[in-house]
């Protein structure tokens, strides 16, 4: 990539507000997930890139990081299924991108890990008397993640029918993500 290609340069308005923008996702995802820098640089890389699929060190260029912390990176983003890394016949590199589910997918597993607390709640409320202190504490609790619930599975219908469905009757998606 020349850098006249590279949004990123420093003389560039645009590279400017768009390393700016960079470090917003990067932010984002420090805050929200707990992520090192460089996986939100990343993730925020590999949404704007064109081509939309990059090399190692394309993207370790782009996001100013040594390929070596980028490798453990492309890694994880990989096995949280952010990242999907892809080949090319008669080519030798692996290019990544994002996934085509990556934002539902990891919504899903977020909203999936929160609704899962409401068993936990249920098998507390059985642990005390149902007029206890306690146990109000513990039926709010309970309310407020069998609401949660209740609220999910509509809640991926109505991203099935907005977002086409077509992912609905994949039948690659072992896990029923959207």
């Amino acid at each position: 990539m020349s850098s006249s290609d590279d949004a990123r340069t420093p003389q560039d308005p645009d590279g400017e507000r768009l390393s700016a923008w960079m470090e917003r996702v990067t932010a984002w995802f420090m805050q929200q997930a707990g992520w090192p820098p460089i996986m939100g640089r990343t993730m925020a890389w590999l949404m704007v890139s064109e081509p939309p699929e990059q090399t190692a060190a394309q993207i370790a260029e782009a996001v100013q990081a040594s390929r070596a912390s980028l490798t453990t990176t492309l890694r994880l983003l990989t096995e949280a299924r952010m990242v999907q890394a892809v080949t090319r016949a008669g080519e030798r590199a692996t290019y990544y991108r994002i996934t085509e589910d990556a934002w539902s997918g990891v919504l899903k597993r977020r909203l999936e890990s929160l609704t899962s607390f409401v068993d936990i709640t249920a098998e507390g409320l059985r642990l005390f008397p149902e007029d206890g202190v306690r146990a109000a504490r513990m039926r709010e609790a309970h309310r407020m993640f069998s609401w949660l619930d209740s609220e999910a599975e509509p809640m991926w219908k109505r991203w099935d029918a907005v977002n086409g469905g077509d992912r609905a009757d994949d039948p690659n998606d072992e896990d029923g993500m959207p």
